[in-house]
Parts: structure tokens; C-alpha cells; sequence
């Protein structure tokens, strides 16, 4: 009988890093963590991929996820077009890829808006409104909320949000964790964690101290 090969560096080298997160992954269980895609993960493949595999296991760790996300570096684009267009291609386009991906590690995400259940309503200035019952029945059924930041407006039409506007609130009302990515650093609340999401992981590296 041939020998039994022995694990390589790199195979020790990440089951002791799987061992160094386990006191954090009992810490994080059962919490509940609000992050919003950057750009540089909307615009990148590679990024992206990443991004989906980190909130991927989040979950199955333990953590409710809510992913909250706008149009993307091309938002400008559609903003003129109308409020058809706009929700097509931020629901439509931007989410798609964003659910299709984290399909590639789990099967859980389900698409949404801020107009689904009112979930998001603009007020006066940057008043926003939550309720936030359908995010809750989904977390608790296990699936990781995919929210479009797009909102009724006060006026009764459709508004977009400013990604960070709209996950700040769905933080609060949900008590949650907030992970925002760098370039919103400037209107970033105290309370939420900044993160450069140009870097690969970077979400799973600031949760888990890595």
C-alpha cells in the first residue's frame, strides 16, 4: 500500500486559520449584520465573487446578512431615464448579478427593494423610513435579503437611496451590525465598520479579525 500523502503547507496554513476564527464565529452566531456592496464589487467579477463567498459563510456560520446595494459606478447613467428604468437596472441588472453569484455558494438569497412591503420610505431630506417585517420573516426563514436601495418617495413615486442611507436605517430598525464600504467613509455613522472592498475578502477579514 502506497504511503498516505501528507498535507501540503497551504492545506496547514488554512485549517489553522479555520481554527483561529472559530472563537469569533461562536461570537458572531445568531447576530445580525447589514452590509452594503461597494462599488469596486459591483464593477469586478473577481470582486465579486469574493464578496458572495464571504457572505455565503456568513450564513452558514450563524449570521443573519442583510446585503444592501445601489446602481453601481454607472448609476448616473440612469438616473435621467425615468423610474422604470431605473429600477430596471438597479433591480434588475445590479441585483441579478449579485443573487446569481451568491448562488455560487448558497442557494439562500432572495431579491428585494425598499418598495417591496415598504420595507424603505423616503421622507422630508434624509428621512428614511423603515419597516422592516419582510426583512425579519426572511431572516428568520434562514435567507440572506438582497435590498435594492429604491424607495417610495414622499410624493408617491419611486426614489433611489444612497446605498448608505438605506442600510444605516435597516441597521437601526434591526439592531444590527453595520459594514459599509470605503468610499462612504466620509458619510459613514460612528457606529458602522469601514472596509475597502477593492480588496478581496474584505468583509470576512474585518468580522473575523484576520
Amino acid at each position: 500500500m502506497a504511503p498516505q500523502a501528507h498535507p501540503g503547507p497551504a492545506a496547514w496554513d488554512a485549517a489553522a486559520a479555520l481554527v483561529a476564527v472559530l472563537p469569533r464565529i461562536r461570537e458572531l452566531h445568531g447576530t445580525t449584520v447589514v452590509v452594503v456592496a461597494g462599488h469596486p464589487v459591483l464593477a469586478d467579477d473577481a470582486l465579486r465573487h469574493a464578496f458572495c463567498g464571504d457572505i455565503g459563510f456568513l450564513r452558514y456560520s450563524g449570521v443573519r446578512t442583510v446585503l444592501v446595494h445601489d446602481g453601481g459606478p454607472h448609476l448616473p447613467a440612469w438616473l435621467d431615464d425615468g423610474p422604470a428604468a431605473l429600477r430596471t437596472h438597479v433591480a434588475g441588472s445590479v441585483q441579478r448579478r449579485l443573487v446569481q453569484s451568491l448562488g455560487e455558494h448558497t442557494t439562500l438569497a432572495v431579491g428585494l427593494t425598499g418598495e417591496d412591503g415598504r420595507t424603505l420610505e423616503a421622507g422630508e431630506g434624509e428621512d428614511v423610513r423603515v419597516d422592516p417585517g419582510v426583512l425579519r420573516m426572511f431572516l428568520d426563514s434562514g435567507r440572506i435579503p438582497v435590498v435594492s436601495s429604491i424607495a417610495y418617495g414622499a410624493d408617491g413615486g419611486i426614489r433611489h437611496l444612497a446605498a448608505t442611507s438605506a442600510a444605516t436605517a435597516l441597521a437601526s430598525a434591526l439592531d444590527a451590525a453595520l459594514v459599509l464600504p470605503a468610499e462612504a467613509a466620509e458619510s459613514a455613522p460612528q457606529s458602522a465598520a469601514v472596509v475597502d472592498m477593492a480588496v478581496p475578502h474584505a468583509v470576512l477579514r474585518h468580522l473575523h479579525g484576520l
